[in-house]
């Protein structure tokens, strides 16, 4: 059991790093050019490698805790650390896979509107509403983060339904859903970097209601670039009108 558990630890932590690192070549070189296909590929395979062994060992943990008659109502605190970790790596999962799918399906994204891509849309949204209740019901010392970062599984999941049902009326919708899945899962890789990785590599001593910072920074940070870079891309495909002179004028 401690073999397996420290293969998908070391598994997770040494994918991840080289996921953190391909995840910026594509970001800001030639969007579709090689350099972007090769290391937003690389990228891909370490995430789905990342959040499946996420997965497993949240699995594997919480079974392990049961196992010795530890439960949520008598450590909340340990298990809201582990329904995060699970709600982190379903939320994201669900999003790389609609970012990869609409790669293939550019020419009518609404061809993904099957009953499986609604069941994982619908899944992140469980997600939340799962997040929500375990923090206000069982009260971990986590709770802030939980409800901080708890819409993240209602914007996927609703994000989705609307694309795959036609109501993304943009020239390059794809794209945008590209684009926002795909930093979405980026974020996701910097949060637990800023929680687990930085802890251990360095000693940053935050303590008391500062402590989240690292939980919710690369989403504070990411969340609002991904609108900006969004609505950029908006105005040079024409998706988005100019303002008129009048306009410009006026302000």
């Amino acid at each position: 059991m401690d073999f397996l558990m420290d293969t998908i630890r070391w598994g997770h932590i040494g994918f991840g790093f080289v996921g953190l690192a391909a995840f910026w070549v594509p970001i800001v070189a030639r969007k579709g050019g090689k350099n972007h296909r090769f290391y937003g590929k690389i990228f891909k395979y370490c995430a789905y490698v990342v959040l499946y062994a996420a997965m497993a060992s949240v699995v594997l943990h919480l079974g392990d805790g049961l196992s010795r008659g530890v439960t949520p109502a008598t450590n909340p605190s340990q298990y809201g650390f582990l329904f995060f970790l699970g709600y982190l790596a379903i939320v994201t999962l669900v999003g790389l896979r609609h970012g990869m799918q609409v790669l293939q399906r550019k020419k009518d994204i609404t061809t993904l509107n099957t009953s499986a891509n609604r069941n994982m849309a619908h899944l992140s949204i469980l997600a939340s509403v799962a997040i929500i209740f375990y923090a206000f019901y069982f009260k971990p010392s986590s709770m802030v983060v939980l409800l901080a970062l708890s819409p993240v599984g209602f914007g996927t999941g609703f994000g989705i339904l609307k694309a795959i049902k036609g109501k993304r009326p943009e020239k390059k919708a794809w794209f945008y859903e590209h684009m926002g899945a795909m930093i979405g899962t980026g974020i996701a890789f910097h949060t637990a970097f800023a929680v687990f990785g930085s802890s251990r590599l360095f000693d940053l001593g935050l303590e008391g209601f500062i402590a989240v910072i690292p939980w919710i920074l690369p989403a504070l940070i990411g969340i609002p670039g991904s609108i900006i870079w969004t609505n950029h891309y908006r105005k040079k495909f024409g998706d988005k009108p100019a303002k008129s002179p009048a306009a410009v004028s006026a302000t």
